[in-house]
């Protein structure tokens, strides 16, 4: 059997797939994990070459990316897809790349410039840790955090260097890819900063409600009294801190920037 580096195969149309290797963590060189949500991440050291293989179905599915001229999202019309790569670095810009997908599908926070700069804050729907995933120029990169807000804060600081990055390419359109990055940092920042202030009135709620300064305070920040309400209630200026049930994924508050 010949395989065409140019499609996406069914995994259980390649014989032997599941009988061939799999890259051992320490051979990597970018880290991922193999799991996000009810999707599967693999590289097999077949016969045939390296092999990205992506098992499990969801409605945010994005694809599984295959380098052409370049990178792109072909259909997964199977429950488990395989791509041959020309590489094992290949393989692994492949696998990392649809997990940013996956991870981008249900994020709470996203931004981009292009498909090869962009980045997203979401909540693992295992662990419960907040991970951030980004593509920089196309090198993808991943880490993990305890809080919303230390999750947002690297989002912040990742976006900041590919603004750095842009500016030194000196490309005519740089100026302004570095400014829109720059500015989404200070957006996520702003986020951050929005949240703490919404704790702030929340942790107020008792002796505002006892001294009757809700329009007082609602008039401090210029904003409606029925807004202060929904801050107190955590509907407003308050960190997502659980992921919704996946059948009310299409409901949760999301911020593009």
């Amino acid at each position: 059997m010949v395989l065409d580096i140019t499609c996406v195969h069914p995994a259980r149309s390649i014989p032997d797939l599941d009988d061939a290797p799999r890259v051992p963590d320490h051979y990597r060189r970018r880290p991922f994990p193999a799991k996000w949500g009810d999707l599967t991440f693999e590289i097999r050291n077949h016969v045939h070459g390296w092999i990205s293989v992506i098992r499990g179905r969801q409605s945010t599915d994005a694809g599984h990316p295959i380098l052409l001229a370049e990178w792109a999202c072909a259909p997964r019309e199977h429950e488990a897809t395989a791509v041959l790569h020309g590489g094992l670095d290949e393989a692994e810009l492949a696998v990392c790349r649809a997990l940013t997908d996956a991870l981008t599908a249900t994020a709470c926070t996203t931004s981009r410039w292009d498909d090869n700069t962009r980045i997203a804050v979401a909540q693992d729907p295992d662990s419960h840790r907040w991970v951030v995933a980004w593509l920089h120029q196309g090198v993808p990169g991943y880490a993990t955090h305890t809080s919303w807000k230390d999750a947002h804060l690297e989002a912040a600081q990742q976006l900041d260097a590919m603004a750095d990055s842009a500016t030194q390419i000196r490309t005519w359109d740089s100026a302004v890819i570095s400014a829109h990055l720059r500015r989404s940092a200070n957006q996520v920042r702003d986020l951050v900063l929005t949240a703490e202030l919404g704790d702030a009135v929340r942790s107020l709620n008792e002796p505002m409600r006892r001294e009757r300064s809700i329009t007082r305070i609602a008039q401090g920040l210029g904003v409606q009294r029925t807004f202060v309400y929904r801050v107190l209630a955590g509907k407003e200026w308050a960190a997502k801190s659980v992921l919704k049930p996946a059948a009310h994924r299409g409901n949760q508050r999301r911020t593009a920037l």
